[in-house]
């Protein structure tokens, strides 16, 4: 192979190779420039879309997590669940999420602290106000019971009738508030037949004639429990009332369930929507966390009471539509069996000489016929008829299934048998409170 000799064309050879090399090189750099600009640009557009991210979550933030959480905190409803997430999960690792979550647990915080504040300053007013009420409720009672006592008069006991009648509501009110605020329900009982504690919470209904109690099972109730379940029978009964018609009646019945009592509570009224009776069955299963602040505007209750007393005494309450004998919404109180007791024994009467307390106008024991009960008989007109100088206990031996033919005192007989409870020998009202 022959060696180029010509200079020239040697030189125009390594110039053209240096042409080639330096136009390649040219080239690749180029396309390095081009490579580098489209990753600068793709960075370029992460770094936007990031900083996009961070506002839009700060704008959700602002817009509608802070105000979530205070409209919840001012009215006690529950926040919906989209409101509280973040609005970019991919964000919640990184430094501004992490500074949104501190800014959220700060703002939750002071929430929970001003809250706090807010429920035992409410507490402390309203149970000092419930408590003195409550004073001169039993001291209005107690003067009422004294003067029914008293004096044998029936129209004079025709006109204090409805004044202790109204005197048991208010003081049930008194109660449920009281509850509500962390106090004993105010009274102290023996053990007592489960029908005379429903006896009792029907007596302290404004509507009290339109319930009906079916017959009791053979069981008492520990006095623990007496005070606390007439006021929450009490409750639902007015509850189951004033949310039916008025021409409507109320049937209580009872259920003996294995490890339980049940205490149905009937109503014909319209019922409750899916929403309402979804808010109701929260309530009765949270009823630790009843406050006074979120009982709403106006403030209920009645229910949030129910809440409170299952949630202390361990009662349990539900409600539905499905079982109703009136077609309207049914009550079901379970009581647990531990509360219950079997009948006490009756004790033989002691053989001596009848007191003077004992006799009637003449000196002789009123002659009392084989099964009846002791008790004041009911005249014509329905009312009870008294015997000066005697003290008997308010049971009428006309039994509840034979009302009174003449139809002027039937209701004061009613209302009479139905406050029965309050006064019987096994059920001690003490009229001042005991707190616990």
């Amino acid at each position: 192979m022959k060696l180029i000799q010509d200079p020239l064309v040697l030189a125009l050879i390594v110039a053209l190779a240096i042409t080639v090399f330096v136009a390649f090189r040219m080239r690749s750099a180029a396309a390095r420039s081009a490579r580098t600009a489209d990753v600068a640009k793709e960075e370029c557009a992460r770094a936007n879309r990031a900083v996009e991210l961070r506002d839009e979550e700060a704008r959700h933030l602002a817009d509608r997590v802070l105000p979530g959480l205070l409209s919840q905190w001012q009215s006690g409803a529950q926040q919906a669940e989209g409101d509280v997430r973040p609005l970019h999960p991919s964000l919640v690792q990184t430094p501004t999420g992490q500074a949104f979550q501190a800014v959220l647990d700060q703002v939750t915080g002071l929430m929970s602290e001003a809250e706090a504040r807010a429920e035992g300053a409410a507490k402390a007013a309203v149970q000092a106000t419930t408590r003195s009420l409550q004073d001169l409720g039993y001291e209005l009672q107690a003067e009422v019971t004294a003067m029914i006592t008293k004096f044998d008069d029936e129209t004079l006991l025709q006109r204090l009738m409805p004044v202790d009648h109204l005197a048991s509501q208010l003081t049930r009110r008194l109660q449920v508030v009281g509850v509500l605020t962390g106090m004993w329900p105010g009274r102290q009982h023996s053990n007592a037949p489960v029908l005379d504690v429903a006896r009792a919470g029907v007596s302290r209904i404004r509507d009290y004639q339109r319930i009906r109690v079916a017959p009791s099972l053979p069981y008492y109730l520990d006095g623990r429990a007496v005070e606390p379940l007439a006021l929450l029978l009490g409750e639902l009964m007015d509850n189951a009332a004033r949310h039916s018609a008025p021409s409507t009646q109320v049937e209580v019945t009872w259920h003996d369930f294995h490890n339980c009592l049940g205490i149905a509570i009937h109503d014909a009224g319209p019922g409750m929507t899916p929403e309402v009776q979804q808010r109701v069955e929260r309530l009765l299963l949270d009823g630790e966390n009843v406050r006074l602040t979120g009982l709403g505007n106006p403030a209920m209750f009645g229910l949030p009471g129910v809440a409170a007393l299952c949630a202390r005494y361990g009662f349990r309450v539900g409600l539905d539509q499905q079982h109703s004998l009136a077609g309207g919404c049914r009550a079901m109180v379970l009581v647990p069996r531990t509360m219950l007791l079997e009948p006490p024994e009756e004790a033989p009467e002691p053989r001596h000489a009848a007191s003077t307390s004992d006799t009637g106008p003449t000196g002789h024991r009123p002659t009392q016929r084989p099964g009846e009960s002791p008790g004041y008989d009911l005249a014509a007109d329905g009312l009870p008829q008294r015997r000066r100088g005697e003290h008997l206990p308010m049971v009428p031996r006309t039994p509840a299934s034979q009302p009174p033919t003449a139809p002027v005192g039937n209701a004061m007989a009613a209302f009479s048998r139905g406050i029965g409870s309050t006064t019987n020998p096994h059920i001690t009202p003490t009229p001042k409170e005991t707190t616990s």
